[in-house]
């Protein structure tokens, strides 16, 4: 086994049990008497997103965190997708594009009208754990869900103007150095510089900042930021930490936006550049137009915790 490899694999292993499928019971430290709450009024969102990640347990937390989405699917007329930010299936991937998990952590877990999205999704360290082709090879036998390759971009909405193009990447690859990473961030470079749309989004597992369990990535920070700044992304999607985050850091051009609460929780803590922070399981709804989007964090009671405006 490659030893890096293997230095990666011993903290993810270690601290994915004591938070997977118990009962809410996290914390945020350092939080705010009132939390974040910038808003839109009126506004006609031509793109909306659901960002959900870590949530593969088959848990009575990603029951809930499904019907939470549900429930604002419906308030806001209708998500245009679904992002799904890795660790798909816990605990350990799957075998195959026919693996019974598939049906009992996926397909009966979501209400159908969110299995009739296009969940857009990309790679997460225990999804690696079996095997990572059998997730492409699902999207197959389920045209519904999107990942052609570890690594591609997708494009929702047919204007230039007000679509956003969603820039997946595989950053267990990245993170240790496995075969053919160079190769993926000269991709990431030459498809960022290559997007037509307004809105730039990149998602990957692996965070650039967290002030969670797991903290900044500081190979993250060296390697994929400053691609992402060159090209003027507005926000990098992630999971990893088992909370919901969003950051903005003065050093970059974008919002790190961390959505992984999709299944368990950790105790999280606000830090210096924290917009908003939660914990107990929820997800990130994005809505944009032309000139802003309007990022929201929701519980797994369909309730919006805190609200953040950026403009494009």
């Amino acid at each position: 086994m490659d030893r890096r490899k293997f230095i990666f694999w011993i903290p993810a292993a270690f601290f994915w049990r004591p938070t997977i499928g118990l009962a809410a019971h996290c914390t945020v430290a350092n939080q705010p008497a009132a939390p974040h709450f910038d808003l839109v009024q009126g506004a006609l969102w031509d793109v909306k997103l659901a960002v959900l990640g870590d949530w593969g347990t088959g848990g009575a937390l990603q029951k809930r965190v499904g019907q939470a989405m549900y429930g604002q699917h419906s308030l806001i007329g209708g998500f245009n997708a679904v992002v799904s930010t890795g660790d798909n299936i816990y605990p350990n991937g799957v075998s195959s594009a026919t693996d019974v998990q598939w049906q009992r952590k996926y397909l009966n877990m979501y209400p159908e009208q969110l299995l009739q999205l296009k969940w857009i999704a990309v790679l997460g360290n225990h999804d690696y754990r079996k095997s990572a082709d059998a997730q492409i090879e699902f999207g197959e036998l389920h045209k519904k869900w999107i990942m052609p390759s570890k690594f591609y971009s997708y494009v929702i909405g047919s204007n230039a103007r007000t679509a956003v193009t969603i820039v997946a990447i595989d950053t267990q690859q990245l993170l240790t150095r496995s075969d053919g990473w160079q190769v993926q961030l000269e991709w990431l470079r030459r498809t960022l510089e290559g997007v037509k749309t307004k809105w730039k989004v990149v998602v990957g597992h692996h965070p650039t900042r967290s002030y969670g369990l797991y903290g900044d990535q500081d190979w993250m920070l060296k390697s994929v930021k400053p691609i992402m700044d060159a090209a003027g992304v507005q926000a990098y999607l992630c999971g990893h930490d088992h909370d919901l985050q969003i950051i903005k850091h003065p050093d970059d051009g974008f919002h790190c936006i961390v959505s992984g609460a999709g299944g368990g929780c950790r105790s999280t803590a606000y830090g210096k550049h924290t917009l908003a922070a939660a914990t107990n399981g929820g997800f990130v709804t994005w809505q944009s137009n032309e000139q802003k989007a309007m990022i929201q964090i929701v519980d797994d009671k369909s309730l919006v915790k805190a609200s953040v405006v950026i403009s494009a």
